[in-house]
């Protein structure tokens, strides 16, 4: 990966490449760029210009033989460690010590995975996409301490071709709190020449004792009008186009991108969300006049919803929380900054008056609990009873019309 094929601001650029020339290498830095930004396709990158043995001003050259293994991430002195999950059992004959690690999975049981995902999408993948990929289902992938004993073991020898070990570590915030306490001696004082680099969306998750030890490099988005011009270059449509794309996805470069390819998710997501609402109300009058409302469209909702994993049950209730957040600006009179499809903004519209400044600080609360109660493994089809429940409720309480359809 070269520098000029990474999509960031040309500061950052400049700053990583100046570390690398005048050789003061932070040995662990923490990557920070929020979702949508190819943070990962940068610390890559980076490790690749530190180890070309013929690099420029401006980049590696991208053809002596350790940036050939660099582009087929295939260098023996590069390690990826990320979120993963247990893989199932084999055979019955395995010991109690191999199912205890199956237990816990490994970046390594999945590294032929990740190298293809990084070839084929040039270290430039969303965190579902990487779910989507090691058909993470119900399971939620994790960072944990047969990862961090890896890399501890690792470290032990020294780095075969380059000068240093590269361990880039992709969502550190997956990490749990066994493996992150393992780290902490080593990312302080590595053995020999090593450089650690945790790449980034969250750092609030991130172990503080962690954050403290590495240098922070933030990875800023583009402003608009540049972020634009990258999509209108890339997809090859006019400038109206691509403000238009930037708009809608709201900034975040890789969805911008990959918007024909994302739009039937995004329409799923969408229509489930008009369907949640509108059963959310059905269920709330249901359950105060048990005679007069059929529950058999709320209860197929539920089970659509049970049938999606956590991390997908995750981030359809983040879209929620975003599409409620708009409902309130339209309440407020700031249509103008509100970015969505037609379909989602007509929509929008008519269903705003019902998340106002009666209901929504609630709406938003009974959302983010969700949220935090999947993440907590609670028996989900409970949950969305009791969230439909409590939506219902609110959506009537909010609605001053109250006759008014949704």
């Amino acid at each position: 990966m070269l520098f000029s094929e990474v999509l960031v601001p040309q500061s950052i650029k400049n700053k990583l490449r100046s570390t690398a020339q005048s050789g003061r290498i932070s040995h662990a830095q923490l990557f920070l760029g929020q979702e949508g930004m190819p943070t990962l396709a940068l610390a890559l990158a980076y490790c690749q210009y530190i180890s070309c043995k013929q690099r420029t001003d401006d980049d590696a050259c991208g053809v002596c033989p350790s940036c050939i293994q660099f582009n087929n991430i295939a260098h023996p002195d590069l390690h990826f460690y990320f979120p993963n999950i247990a893989k199932k059992k084999k055979s019955s004959s395995d010991s109690d010590d191999a199912e205890g690690d199956e237990k816990k999975g490994s970046s390594v049981d999945f590294y032929e995975d990740w190298r293809q995902m990084m070839i084929s999408h040039h270290a430039f993948f969303s965190y579902q996409q990487w779910l989507e990929a090691i058909q993470a289902e119900n399971k939620r992938p994790i960072i944990n301490v047969r990862d961090a004993s890896q890399i501890v073991n690792t470290l032990i020898t020294k780095p075969y071709e380059a000068d240093y070990h590269f361990i880039i570590i992709w969502m550190p915030e997956k990490m749990n709190a066994e493996a992150a306490s393992k780290l902490l001696k080593t990312i302080e004082e590595p053995d020999g020449k090593t450089l650690f680099i945790l790449v980034s969306e969250h750092t609030e998750n991130i172990l503080p004792t962690i954050l403290s030890r590495t240098q922070m490099v933030k990875v800023n988005k583009f402003n608009m009008e540049d972020m634009a011009s990258i999509v209108a270059e890339k997809k090859q449509c006019s400038m109206d186009v691509a403000i238009d794309i930037v708009n809608i996805c709201n900034g975040n470069l890789l969805e911008a991108l990959s918007l024909e390819e994302e739009e039937e998710t995004e329409n799923e997501q969408y229509n489930l969300f008009v369907e949640m609402m509108r059963s959310a109300y059905r269920m709330c009058y249901f359950y105060n006049n048990p005679a007069k409302v059929e529950f058999s469209t709320t209860k197929e909702t539920i089970d659509q919803l049970k049938k999606m994993g956590r991390e997908k049950q995750m981030a359809f209730l983040t879209y929620s929380l975003n599409l409620v957040r708009k409902c309130l600006m339209l309440n407020c009179g700031a249509a103008d900054i509100v970015h969505s499809s037609e379909t989602e903004k007509k929509w929008l519209q008519s269903f705003s008056p019902f998340i106002n400044k009666k209901n929504g600080a609630k709406v938003v609360e009974a959302l983010n609990t969700a949220i935090q109660n999947i993440a907590g493994n609670a028996n989900v089809e409970v949950l969305f009873v009791d969230l439909f429940l409590t939506l219902g409720q609110l959506i009537q309480y909010g609605d001053e019309r109250r006759k008014k359809k949704i």
